[in-house]
């Protein structure tokens, strides 16, 4: 958590553009971006928060529509700070201060310790309205090659609290990395115009349900089997997730409504209520709206009827909700699957037996003894 208090202006010492250098640590704007589920909080938190071992050096927030640029940076608030009067009497009173938003805290934590690597993360960046919420601090995204600021700004208070100076410029320093993601999915959100997402790497999660890259955590997710039912979450969501592509739904960028692998957690795969409430229920207000007699076999009811097949059904509940071609197509998927594992576990074999034919065609050489 970021330190809201009230800045004093005489916590932190004071600070050259030059002495912020971070050798070797150079910081960047980082978005990842994919559709629901894919894993972006995940390389997130594997590949950049994990690496931050201080917590005070690392700061997580969530835009939302609400969000503003003084929930960001800081702003003006109500605090109670004991004062003398005239009496020389102390007594508490009501002033307002520049309380730190989690941008100013950061930045602030990365000019105080420039040696050691610093990190930002926004969840959702699209879910708020980011140009607003960054105001002025969108001139800062421009990086030269050390990942320091192009272009500086003026901001009286960010500068008192990183200077305790009002007019010195500031810059974002080499220490300080914003890494971001985004739903690719998000409909009713803010959009983010050219000259804003172009200052930032743009980075793409795939949707992987197969291949060599998966680690065990994720296979295992893959091949876990819905409730009650002969079909995994892999081969179920890449067949409908394919369906999507396929069917003429009446709108176009079907692959952002796609299910992530992590769509559903391993608690919704083994409760079929939730499996219903959450991937169903999705599938039939959203990723199938305008098309839903391509998935679903009985439209008539609507969706309680189908949650109600789904969860009472007495054999596979799938094969109760869905189109029979759509079953047979999953079924199909779970066998290529299956082929495919087999394939993969038997090329390991034989490379695990090669290399040890190979030692035993070529044994490490013993040390000589003394005679």
């Amino acid at each position: 958590m970021f330190d809201n208090r009230p800045y004093s202006g005489t916590d932190i010492p004071d600070q050259n553009e030059n002495d912020i250098t971070a050798d070797n640590k150079i910081a960047d704007n980082i978005l990842l971006y994919g559709v629901p589920g894919c894993g972006k909080s995940h390389k997130v938190e594997e590949e950049y928060e994990s690496k931050i071992t201080t917590e005070k050096n690392k700061i997580r927030v969530v835009f939302h529509p609400d969000y503003t640029y003084s929930d960001f940076v800081g702003q003006l608030l109500p605090v109670l700070k004991e004062v003398e009067n005239a009496q020389g009497v102390k007594e508490e009173k009501l002033q307002y201060e520049f309380v730190l938003g989690p941008f100013t805290q950061i930045l602030k934590t990365a000019y105080a310790e420039p040696d050691q690597q610093c990190l930002l993360i926004i969840e959702e960046l699209n879910r708020g309205n980011a140009p607003a919420i960054f105001g002025e601090i969108f001139q800062l995204l421009d990086r030269n090659d050390d990942g320091k600021s192009k272009y500086s700004i003026y901001n009286r208070d960010i500068s008192m609290a990183l200077y305790d100076e009002p007019n010195k410029p500031i810059k974002l320093p080499s220490n300080l990395t914003i890494v971001a993601t985004m739903n690719t999915s998000d409909q009713n959100v803010f959009t983010m115009d050219t000259a804003f997402q172009r200052r930032w790497q743009m980075k793409h999660i795939p949707n992987r349900f197969t291949g060599e890259s998966l680690d065990e955590k994720t296979i295992n997710h893959v091949a876990k089997h819905l409730p009650n039912s002969e079909i995994s979450w892999g081969a179920f969501a890449q067949i409908v997730n394919q369906k999507m592509h396929t069917a003429n739904l009446g709108f176009g960028g079907t692959e952002d409504k796609s299910l992530g692998v992590y769509f559903a957690t391993d608690n919704d795969l083994d409760d079929a209520e939730r499996f219903a409430e959450k991937v169903l229920k999705y599938l039939w207000d959203d990723a199938f709206k305008l098309g839903r007699k391509e998935l679903f076999n009985d439209c008539s009811q609507g969706l309680s009827a189908v949650i109600e097949a789904y969860e009472d059904a007495k054999g596979d509940p799938l094969k109760a909700v869905l189109v029979p071609e759509v079953y047979n197509e999953m079924q199909k998927k779970m066998a290529e699957m299956a082929a495919e594992q087999a394939k993969t576990a038997e090329e390991k074999t034989s490379e695990e037996e090669a290399a040890e034919s190979a030692a035993e065609d070529n044994p490490a050489q013993e040390p000589a003894g003394e005679e």
